[in-house]
């Protein structure tokens, strides 16, 4: 309170309504669009309009601005940023973070080695408002678990790993530096990849 809050929220599909569009789920209607921006945004009010919101499975930065425009948030400012990645039905992660209390001052995706992930960490660096100490925010979207847990651990183990190794050149860039994993992680407390 009074500082800077974060969110992290897989929205699960959220494409908009034009081609190309996957085979799964369905091309939305206009107004089936329309209803889930509303219902995202009613999501972040109900949060409190966190200072940063770092989305999983959304499919462009114009949706990210979409969500952005929504009466409920538009006098927060958010920004938006993403990079599309390469994943084959074209879900990404992204943020908006409020520009009231923070800027967004460098933007990073970090493709993975070995092609271990198609949706590759997107860091952001942000400079809160009144502060000149940097925030870094890395999004990650592991590998789930519908193989099976077992089967599929060793992937988000890869992926824990090459978060510790993009950590790592952060901190030797900026030693000071204050950084946040979020996303989903598709993983249970206490499992390998996230320790």
């Amino acid at each position: 309170s009074g500082s800077f809050s974060i969110m992290t929220w897989n929205v699960e599909n959220l494409f908009d309504f034009t081609v190309p569009h996957p085979s799964s789920p369905p091309l939305p209607k206009v107004s089936e669009y329309k209803l889930s921006i509303s219902r995202v945004a009613q999501t972040i009010q109900a949060a409190a309009f966190p200072t940063v919101i770092g989305f999983q499975e959304v499919e462009n930065l114009e949706i990210l601005e979409d969500i952005a425009a929504d009466p409920l948030l538009a006098e927060y400012d958010y920004q938006a940023a993403l990079i599309e990645g390469t994943d084959s039905r074209g879900i990404d992660v992204g943020y908006l973070v409020r520009s009231d209390q923070a800027e967004i001052i460098n933007t990073v995706q970090y493709p993975a080695p070995g092609n271990i992930t198609s949706r590759p960490p997107l860091m952001i660096e942000v400079e809160l408002e009144g502060s000149d100490a940097s925030l870094y925010f890395l999004n990650n979207h592991f590998t789930s678990m519908s193989g099976g847990e077992e089967a599929t651990e060793p992937r988000r183990n890869a992926q824990a790993a090459w978060n510790a190794e993009i950590e790592q050149e952060i901190l030797q860039e900026d030693p000071g530096a204050l950084l946040v994993v979020l996303g989903d992680l598709n993983s249970y407390y206490g499992s390998l990849p996230l320790q």
